[in-house]
């Protein structure tokens, strides 16, 4: 039989060269899984649907309005900060879009003399509004995914789940089950 002795650290013990091991072993601990759900909630919420987004290959967001512009406007507009950059998007949109109307030429019954060029108008401004919200939320997708990848945030998870490592930074949660598994000797 042979008797092997290991010593683990949780990772606030680790040296610092095996700290950033660690870091950098487990670089995608947190967005291995869907982490991109409260981002593209939100945007549901404010009825923009996110189809699809890419970073790192590609450079996009996919969105479509669930309802319409005036209504992801003002579902921003009423539940976003006013110094948010989505906030701010929406708020040009809304001023740009009560400006076509407002200098939009009427006629004396107060009816709009062209309804198919204010109708243009404010198709440009919607088309606009949608390309300008999709670049903001990618920008969210693209902190979040930055703020999560951070050296922060995978520190705050290693401790959170208290894991231990071997001297040198590797992850030992196999060797520490395994140990558990084995019968005590006597």
């Amino acid at each position: 039989m042979k008797t092997v002795h290991l010593n683990l650290y949780p990772f606030a013990e680790l040296s610092e060269d095996a700290r950033e091991k660690a870091l950098n072993d487990h670089r995608f601990i947190n967005v291995d899984d869907a982490w991109w759900d409260s981002i593209y909630e939100d945007a549901n919420q404010s009825g923009l649907k996110i189809n699809g987004f890419e970073f790192d290959t590609g450079y996009y967001c996919n969105a479509e309005f669930t309802e319409d512009a005036i209504f992801c406007a003002g579902k921003i507009l009423d539940a976003h900060g006013e110094n948010t950059p989505t906030y701010q998007t929406a708020l040009s949109f809304w001023t740009r879009r009560n400006g076509i109307v407002a200098g939009s030429p009427k006629d004396q019954n107060a009816e709009f003399e062209n309804v198919e060029e204010l109708d243009d108008l404010l198709d440009k401004a919607e088309d606009d509004f949608l390309t300008a919200i999709r670049w903001e939320y990618h920008s969210l997708l693209i902190r979040e995914y930055n703020c999560q990848t951070s050296d922060t945030a995978i520190t705050e998870t290693l401790e959170a789940n208290d894991y231990h490592f071997t001297a040198d930074g590797k992850l030992a949660t196999r060797i520490e089950k395994l140990s558990n598994e084995l019968p005590l000797n006597q």
